[in-house]
Formats: C-alpha cells, sequence, structure tokens
C-alpha cells in the first residue's frame, strides 16, 4: 500500500509545475496493492482559480494531457471514494 500526498495540497496557488500531468501519473501509479491519497480541502478550487497562461496555438495537437483537465479528472474520480477527516473535539 502507498500512502500519497496530492501535489497540490498545501500549496497557495497552481503552477504549471505543479499541473504538470507527469507528476499526477507517478502519484497515482507507484502502488502494488492500494493507494490512499491525501489532499486537503479546496484543492478543486484552487484548479478554477489558476489563470491559463499558455498560449493557444491553433491546429497543433496536443501530445500531452492537459494538466488542470487531468487534475480534475482524477479528483472526479478520487471523490467517489471519499473519506473525510474530521477531528473530534
Amino acid at each position: 500500500m502507498t500512502v500519497v500526498l496530492h501535489p497540490l495540497s498545501g500549496r497557495p496557488d497552481a503552477t504549471a509545475f505543479h499541473l504538470e500531468t507527469g507528476r499526477l501519473c507517478v502519484l497515482a501509479s507507484r502502488h502494488r496493492h492500494a493507494c490512499v491519497v491525501v489532499c486537503r480541502e479546496g484543492v478543486a478550487d484552487l484548479l478554477d482559480e489558476h489563470p491559463s497562461t499558455e498560449p493557444v496555438q491553433l491546429g497543433v495537437t496536443v501530445k500531452f494531457p492537459d494538466g488542470w483537465e487531468a487534475n480534475h479528472a482524477v479528483l472526479a474520480h478520487l471523490a467517489e471514494h471519499r473519506v473525510r477527516y474530521r477531528p473530534q473535539p
């Protein structure tokens, strides 16, 4: 079993470095039997606040999945298995 911290968890912003799909791929693929992803509340909101700074190039095929879109897809999939932590007073 592998316990991983989501690359955007604990970040005040989402940078191109942290949105690289390779980081997310490594995070989700380095286990053999189980993978527990630890993530703080609000990462989806952080992604939505991330400004798109990449220039749009018409007629150019995208070689890799978009990191913003990939992060949202992974978060949506993980939401089906979410276990919320609620500290006891």
